[in-house]
């Protein structure tokens, strides 16, 4: 890696863990979230501190490039996370379908008890 991209890996990083500190400060992250995201930034530092080792595992798996062990990382850490918004998903999908199915019995509700006052 050279200088530049190490330098500018490092500001990313830093400027990452600032904005996430800041979320966390004004609690506007869960907290597993936030465990979540202090991960990503110190991986972050290590793609820019221990390049050597990244290099040495990439040459251990055969890989040419070791920025290939690093694009694989963040594919394989993408569909995780993308799964598990994915359950998110669903889980809030059900809770809506219940508050709708919920609130149409309470109007029906609220409309036979307005029909039964209207009557007398």
């Amino acid at each position: 890696m050279t200088l530049t991209l190490r330098i500018l890996a490092l500001i990313s990083a830093l400027f990452f863990l600032f904005v996430f500190i800041l979320l966390v400060r004004k609690r506007s992250i869960k907290p597993f979230y936030s465990v979540l995201w202090l991960i990503i930034s110190l991986a972050m530092f290590c793609l820019v501190i221990f390049e050597s080792q990244i290099k040495a595992v990439s040459v251990l798996i055969g890989s040419a490039d070791a920025s290939g062990i690093v694009v694989v990382g963040v594919i394989f850490f993408l569909l995780i996370y993308i799964l598990h918004l994915s359950i998110k998903l669903c889980e809030v999908s059900d809770r809506l379908q219940e508050v709708i199915s919920f609130l149409a019995v309470n109007d029906g509700m609220i409309r036979q008890q307005k029909k039964k006052n209207e009557r007398r």
